[in-house]
C-alpha cells in the first residue's frame, strides 16, 4: 500500500499560504504538527512559520523563513536544495492556494491532521498484524496490547481548534446540565432506592462503593440495584469475584420471582411459582446483562471488556464486587487494594465515562480494609450492615432490620458521625430483596 495516498498536498500548500497573509489564524490548529504534513518541504517550511510567529515575528517572507532555517542543522540539512531565491519561488506557489477565512483555514489544517492520523493507523495496524504472530501472547495480553496501541494513537490526535472563553460556552453548558435532569429533579441514574437521591445518583465518571463486614448482605445490595438499572433499559455487567454464576442466577432468580431461593436450589416450589420462575428466566434472556466471575480477573482485562461492552451493547452500568486482596503481606496488600480502586475511578469510570458500584469488606472493627486509598479514589462511601438487637429494639420493627450510612461524599451532604445517624431498610435473604423501612427518629439531646 502506498501511503502517499493518504495525503492531500493541496491543504498542505493551503495552510502555509493561508499563514503568509494570515498569521494571526495559527492559534486556530495548535494541533497541527510538522510531522502531519506528508510532504517534507512543506513540513519544514510550516515549521519555520508557527516559529517565528511564536517568536513575534510577523513579516514572513523568504529571508526570515531561510535564517530560521539555518539556525537548525538537522532542519536545513533536509532543505540544502533551498537558496534564498528557490525558496521565494516556493513561497510564490503557496500563496496562490492560500485562503482569507478562518473556517477555511480550520477545514484545510483539519484535513492534514486527518490524512496524517490515516497514514499513522495503516503503520500501527501493519504493527499490530505483527504482533498477533508473537507465541507469547496470550489473548488477554494481546486484547489489553491492542487497545493500548490504538489509544496511544487516538491520543496523539486531539484537535482543540476551538479555544473559547468559558463565557462564550456557558449557555451550551448549562443546556446540558439542564438536559441532564430528569423530570423530577434527578440527574445521573437513580438509586433504586429513592431516598439515596438526597445524597448521590449513579453518575459516569464516579465510583460508588459500598463497605460491610464479612455475609452483611453486600452482594445482595449490589443485585437489587443491577436489577434496578435493566428494568430501566441500561445495559448492566457485574464482575464477580465471589460467587460463580449458578449461585447468581439462584440468588437472581429469587430477588425476580419472589420465590425462596432454598426451593428454587431444592425444585420445591409449586406450579404457580415455577411459571412465575420460567417468567424472569425468559425476561432474563432478553436482557443487556452480562454476569462473569472472575476471582483473578486483572484490571486490564476488565478495562478491555468494559471497553468491548460499550461499543457491543452499550454498556452504561458496571458492578465490580469486591475489591480485595488475597496477599499476605500486610504491605503488598495495601498496594494492590488501592490500585484497584484507583484504576476502577479513573480508567473504567473516568476514562470509559461510566458509572461504577463496588463494594469492599469491613474488618472486625468495623474499619475498612487499606481505608486510606480505597477511600481516596471512591466518590461516595456506603457503610451497609445488619442491625444490633439494641438498634433494631430502639428503631422498632416497622424501622427495618439493615441500614446505610453515607460516610463520605464528594457528590453531596453525608451522614454526621453521630451512632444513630443511618438510613433504614428491610432486609429480605429469603427472596434476596432489600426494600426501604420506615425511618427511624434518630435521638436528639434536650
Amino acid at each position: 500500500m502506498d501511503l502517499t495516498e493518504l495525503s492531500d498536498v493541496q491543504s498542505e500548500a493551503g495552510v502555509i499560504g493561508t499563514l503568509l497573509h494570515h498569521p494571526e489564524y495559527i492559534d486556530r490548529s495548535e494541533y497541527l504538527q510538522p510531522n502531519h504534513f506528508k510532504n517534507l518541504d512543506s513540513a519544514c517550511i510550516f515549521w519555520a512559520i508557527r516559529e517565528l510567529i511564536h517568536d513575534g515575528i510577523e513579516n514572513l517572507d523568504a529571508y526570515n523563513i531561510s535564517n530560521k532555517l539555518q539556525a537548525y542543522p538537522g532542519i536545513q540539512k533536509k532543505l540544502e536544495k533551498y537558496n534564498l531565491p528557490s525558496l521565494q519561488e516556493q513561497l510564490s506557489m503557496y500563496e496562490l492556494t492560500a485562503r482569507n477565512s478562518i473556517e477555511e483555514y480550520s477545514m484545510l489544517a483539519e484535513n492534514i491532521t486527518t490524512y496524517a492520523f490515516k497514514r499513522d493507523l495503516v503503520v500501527t495496524l501493519q504493527y499490530i498484524e505483527k504482533g498477533c504472530f508473537k507465541p507469547d501472547y496470550s489473548l488477554e495480553k494481546l486484547d489489553h496490547w491492542v487497545y493500548s496501541q490504538l489509544d496511544k494513537l487516538t491520543q496523539k490526535y486531539v484537535i482543540t481548534s476551538d479555544i473559547q472563553t468559558l463565557g462564550s460556552q456557558i449557555d451550551d453548558i448549562w443546556d446540558e446540565i439542564v438536559s441532564r435532569r430528569t423530570p423530577d429533579g434527578l440527574y445521573g441514574i437513580p438509586s433504586k432506592y429513592k431516598i439515596f437521591a438526597d445524597y448521590f445518583t449513579y453518575e459516569p465518571g464516579e465510583l460508588i462503593v459500598v463497605q460491610a463486614k464479612y455475609k452483611q448482605g453486600k452482594s445482595v445490595f449490589l443485585m437489587n440495584e443491577v436489577v434496578h438499572k435493566l428494568k430501566m433499559g441500561i445495559a448492566s455487567l457485574v464482575i464477580d469475584k465471589e460467587m460463580p454464576t449458578r449461585l447468581y442466577v439462584e440468588r437472581l432468580l429469587s430477588h425476580l420471582s419472589g420465590v425462596e431461593v432454598n426451593k428454587i436450589k431444592s425444585g420445591r416450589y409449586s406450579k404457580e411459582e415455577e411459571a412465575r420462575i420460567n417468567e424472569q428466566i425468559n425476561w432474563l434472556k432478553q436482557q443487556p446483562f452480562m454476569h462473569i466471575y472472575n476471582p483473578d480477573i486483572s484490571m486490564e482485562k476488565l478495562y478491555s471488556l468494559c471497553k468491548t461492552l460499550q461499543n457491543t451493547m452499550n454498556l452504561g452500568f458496571v458492578v465490580f464486587d469486591y475489591i480485595k486482596s488475597n496477599e499476605r503481606s500486610s504491605s503488598d496488600n495495601y498496594n494492590l487494594l488501592g490500585a484497584q480502586c484507583d484504576f476502577l475511578k479513573n480508567q473504567i469510570a473516568g476514562k470509559l465515562n461510566l458509572p461504577v458500584l463496588a463494594a469492599c469488606q469491613l474488618n472486625r472493627h468495623g474499619e475498612v480494609q487499606d481505608s486510606i486509598k480505597i477511600n481516596q479514589y471512591s466518590s461516595v462511601a456506603i457503610k451497609w450492615g445488619f442491625k444490633t438487637q439494641t438498634m433494631m429494639a430502639m428503631d422498632g420493627q416497622e424501622c427495618g432490620n439493615a441500614y446505610a450510612k453515607i460516610d463520605f461524599n464528594r457528590l453531596g451532604r453525608k451522614h454526621p458521625e453521630d451512632d444513630d445517624a443511618y438510613i433504614d431498610f428491610a432486609f429480605n435473604g429469603d427472596i434476596m430483596t432489600i426494600t426501604e423501612a420506615e425511618q427511624h427518629v434518630e435521638n436528639e439531646d434536650f
